[in-house]
């Protein structure tokens, strides 16, 4: 007998909490029409209709039709009976959220009523962390792992399941903060979040110059790079077309060499005859696409090396700590560049 009072003593508070019980006296009318006259006809039907499940003892119900009242009209009647209906199915971090708001709206005067509140609220904290937030400037947003809690000033602590969160906050114009909290059943954190401006573009170099200290260098890697990796790639393109064509020149040439060798081995030169057989046609074909080739190649290797200094110059005068000098050389008997400072 001992064993069964605490849950029929609980469940008597829920139901106290969400509807008047048979026989109870009537509150005063102007109370309840005060009350009656701040719902919606949708909610209040939904409100009349979860009271009916729960006290038929089928608190799913009566947690759907709470919830779907509360997001109808966000009274505070509705969040005491919403949390007593997230408590009876399992969801200890909601409930409290709902008792909390409840007797943070309800009136002073609804003495039992918020008795009874604190009594569910005290069952939900049991089984969730209450973290209160506080957060500099006001209007930032908050959020816990990710989800959105409300904009600074919470009114409210954040009620979390147990287990470890993260808890940051965020501005225009400020830097993003956050911080880790470890949530226990029943305990209480502390988290505070001042968040610093962004710091502009150019501060770091004035302040310094404000001070007489020499300012930063500015990294000039972007621009400097591209044009180092460009001239790099030109270069070894070059090097590779260059490569290609003499190999593709030596072939034709060793063909028009054996084709020339197999027409003179009679005694006569074939080609002099007219018309001209085929195969001497061929022969002087190979030798004009060996000269082509030959052509192309020198090119080749004279562009990938024209671009391969131009780039190892750029990169010599470019450098963040450039000490070298290029200066155009032109005189009677030469023209190039003059090239010195210190390596």
């Amino acid at each position: 007998m001992t064993t069964n009072r605490p849950l029929l003593w609980t469940l008597s508070i829920a139901v106290a909490l969400l509807a008047p019980a048979a026989g109870a006296q009537p509150a005063p009318p102007r109370t309840e029409a005060q009350e009656s006259d701040a719902l919606t006809d949708r909610a209040r039907q939904l409100f009349e209709d979860g009271v009916k499940a729960a006290n038929a003892g089928k608190w799913a119900d009566a947690h759907a039709a709470f919830l779907a009242a509360w997001g109808l009209k966000p009274h505070y009647q509705i969040a005491s009976n919403l949390g007593v209906a997230c408590l009876r199915v399992g969801k200890p971090r909601d409930a409290a959220e709902y008792l909390t708001r409840y007797l943070r709206e309800a009136p002073e005067t609804k003495v039992q009523e918020r008795q009874r509140a604190e009594a569910s609220l005290q069952e939900a904290r049991a089984q969730v962390a209450a973290v209160t937030v506080r957060v500099a400037p006001d209007g930032a947003e908050v959020t816990v792992d990710g989800a959105i809690v409300g904009r600074a000033p919470l009114a409210d602590p954040v009620f979390l399941d147990p287990g470890r969160h993260d808890v940051s906050a965020k501005l225009d114009g400020y830097v993003l903060q956050t911080r880790s909290v470890e949530a226990t059943a029943g305990g209480t954190e502390a988290v505070v979040l001042d968040l610093q401006r962004t710091p502009a573009p150019d501060a770091t170099r004035a302040g310094a110059e404000q001070i007489g200290l020499p300012a930063p260098e500015v990294p000039r890697g972007s621009g400097r790079t591209a044009v180092l990796v460009t001239g790099g790639v030109a270069t070894g393109v070059g090097a590779a077309a260059g490569v290609l064509f003499t190999v593709l020149a030596n072939n034709r040439a060793g063909d028009a060499e054996t084709q020339k060798t197999a027409l003179l081995a009679g005694d006569r030169n074939p080609c002099t005859a007219r018309p001209a057989p085929a195969s001497c046609t061929k022969q002087s074909q190979a030798v004009d696409e060996s000269a082509l080739y030959s052509n192309v190649a020198f090119w080749s290797f004279a562009g990938a090396g024209t671009v391969g200094l131009g780039t190892l110059i750029y990169a010599l005068v470019s450098g963040p700590e450039a000490r070298v000098q290029v200066t155009p050389r032109v005189g009677i008997n030469d023209v190039g560049l003059s090239v010195g400072g210190a390596f």
